[in-house]
């Protein structure tokens, strides 16, 4: 077997846009170049990987199988590339993080702010978005490391260290109804409108699962958001909605409290580094790890 690196790249570009024309602009090479790569990849490996019944590409079993192999092959490439570069300019490089709203301003930027000063050669490059979406750019090598919720379930190359614990709790603005009692339970909100994260996120499905094991409906969404920003706490602290946020958000907003709400069991959100298991990690990223660990708060 003699794999070809290109034809690795060629074979993740079809996959990716599940269409030969399209994957062949993107790779900058012609439908029949792209064509005889992938047969040259099917020939070395003896497989049948994709199948071209139909409309569009689809992966045979054995190509489910062979993609997860490509993927961390061809990231580990780009990742000694990209080291060997690193060697070359001596301690300029770059270094490319994901993050999310929840993680960009709480945890990122104050270890960024200590960091760069050590650095004056270094170079970040943020990536804002979606933990799911952090994940499969971490476990494909378009980023380097990734600080974000964590997830029960995420692709087996990825390695998640904990780094920070932080407690929910449902606030309010302080002149809100309910914030002068001494003790509430989930019927107590009943008919009031909250401000949550987008279905799907950690934080909305824990709350869902409490209001159903309570024996409630849904909890009614006047705002969805993608995390919690300044402009969003201060809506809250001006209006009678509720929300969930983390406990360390209402250190600096004084307008908001947190109302007494009994929970079966404590909602907290996990934060985790993110990066791969097979990965090479730079002398960047362990200092990044490194400054992670020196926050006060994380483990």
């Amino acid at each position: 077997m003699n794999l070809s690196l290109r034809d690795i790249e060629y074979f993740l570009a079809a996959i990716e846009y599940g269409n030969l024309e399209r994957a062949a602009a993107a790779c900058d090479i012609s439908q029949p170049a792209l064509s005889k790569s992938l047969q040259r990849l099917e020939a070395d490996t003896g497989l049948a990987l994709l199948d071209r019944s139909g409309r569009g590409l689809r992966l045979t079993s054995a190509g489910l199988a062979f993609l997860e192999h490509a993927k961390q092959l061809w990231a580990e490439y780009r990742d000694a590339v990209r080291h060997a570069m690193e060697l070359r300019l001596g301690e300029a490089g770059l270094l490319r993080i994901g993050v999310t709203g929840a993680t960009v301003d709480s945890i990122v930027m104050p270890v960024l702010k200590r960091l760069l000063p050590r650095r004056p050669a270094l170079r970040i490059q943020l990536t804002q978005g979606l933990s799911d979406d952090l994940n499969e750019q971490v476990a494909g090598g378009r980023l380097d490391l990734a600080v974000a919720p964590l997830y029960a379930n995420v692709p087996a190359v990825l390695r998640q260290e904990p780094i920070q614990e932080d407690l929910l709790c449902v606030a309010a603005s302080r002149n809100h109804p309910l914030a002068a009692r001494r003790k509430l339970a989930l019927p107590d909100l009943q008919g009031l409108r909250w401000i949550l994260p987008k279905p799907g996120a950690i934080a909305r499905k824990a709350l869902d699962a409490r209001y159903a094991e309570a024996g409630l409906g849904l909890v009614p969404a006047a705002l969805e958001v993608e995390h919690f920003s300044k402009g969003s706490l201060e809506l809250l602290a001006h209006s009678d909605l509720l929300a969930l946020v983390p406990q360390s958000a209402l250190e600096s907003e004084h307008d908001l409290v947190a109302l007494p709400l009994a929970f079966s069991k404590p909602l907290q959100r996990h934060i985790a580094l993110i990066s791969r298991n097979a990965t090479t990690w730079s002398p960047l990223m362990s200092e990044f790890r490194a400054a992670i660990l020196e926050q006060p708060g994380t483990r």
